[in-house]
């Protein structure tokens, strides 16, 4: 029976390793379907797979309008496929999750293997709770939506003490922290990780009152805010070189 592999890669902007440690479950990878080819290739060398770089089937699953049954025939004909995204877990926040709810209807089996989650690295180092949280996603690019979102978000903290773990394209970081600030009230904590696994690593995190002396630059860089409530935190910083 045919088996869908989800594969995470490393977070890192200098490919130098494998995202997973599970490379003897999926040697034997013939076929592919990636986010973007160029970069997938770069992960797949790490891998140490049986068939060479040139002879792997790789197909892209691009975010416009795609016929994505043509993308799953290789497991429809018997072959083990390898679901991979440019950075971090497959499916998560990642367009594969449509692979991965085409072939659960194709009664496919979907191997997920361990690897690096920039949500879970952000969570565990923000120091809120990690007992009960969400993950949220991207806020609505207008302002007043967001903002709204955002006191929605402050109300299942306070009411029920849930984190909450948010994302955003790194040229809007800026214009997110800022609403965050804005809006969020003075005790709730607000914990940014920029570059998790790459050397310039930076996890801090600080309440609404802290953050509103001064505001980091975070333009483009690859960024998770995690905001939550703990009244012992006032101010919890964490550097990593790697």
């Amino acid at each position: 029976m045919a088996r869908l592999f989800l594969i995470p890669t490393t977070l890192a902007n200098n490919i130098d390793q494998a995202g997973t440690t599970q490379t003897s479950k999926i040697k034997h990878l013939q076929y592919f379907i990636v986010e973007t080819a160029k970069i997938a290739r770069a992960h797949l060398k790490q891998l140490g797979l049986d068939t060479p770089l040139q002879q792997l089937n790789i197909s892209e699953l691009n975010k416009h309008s795609q016929n994505i049954e043509e993308l799953i025939k290789p497991l429809l004909d018997g072959h083990d496929v390898g679901l991979i995204s440019d950075c971090g877990m497959p499916a998560i926040a990642d367009p594969g999750s449509k692979i991965v709810r085409l072939v659960h209807k194709h009664q496919i089996q979907v191997c997920p293997l361990a690897g690096p989650s920039s949500l879970m690295m952000a969570l565990m180092a923000s120091g809120v709770n990690g007992q009960s949280f969400a993950f949220t996603g991207y806020l609505p690019i207008d302002n007043g939506e967001r903002k709204k979102q955002i006191k929605r978000l402050e109300e299942l903290v306070l009411k029920y003490g849930q984190s909450q773990i948010i994302i955003e394209t790194p040229f809007r970081n800026n214009q997110l922290l800022q609403a965050l600030v804005e809006t969020l009230s003075p005790q709730i904590c607000i914990s940014i990780s920029t570059n998790l696994m790459n050397e310039n690593e930076l996890v801090v995190s600080k309440s609404v009152s802290e953050w509103k002396k001064k505001l980091p630059d975070i333009n483009k860089q690859e960024a998770v805010f995690v905001i939550g409530f703990n009244k012992n935190i006032k101010m919890v910083t964490h550097q990593t070189i790697l």
